[in-house]
């Protein structure tokens, strides 16, 4: 059963290639093909934020299990934290 649906709303260069939910559940944060991330309200299912993370192509993507970080890294050799 379907829950939600999110979307980056672009028809080329928006496919999702990774995702994952905050520890509570109040956020789902995705990384698009196009090196962005999404950030949306699970409650709301609308964006509420949208950042440029890497230069190069993104390949993952982790939300920390007890305080407010994310972990993305990409094919440029580099792991970032990020405080959303």
């Amino acid at each position: 059963q379907i829950v939600k649906t999110f979307s980056s709303g672009k028809r080329e260069g928006g496919d999702f290639v990774s995702a994952c939910l905050s520890p509570r559940g109040d956020w789902i944060y995705c990384i698009g093909e196009d090196s962005m991330m999404y950030c949306f309200s699970v409650q709301s299912g609308k964006l509420e934020h949208l950042l440029k993370v890497h230069e190069k192509e993104v390949i993952g993507l982790t939300h920390h299990p007890h305080r407010n970080l994310i972990a993305t890294y990409s094919d440029e050799g580099t792991l970032k934290l990020w405080k959303p």
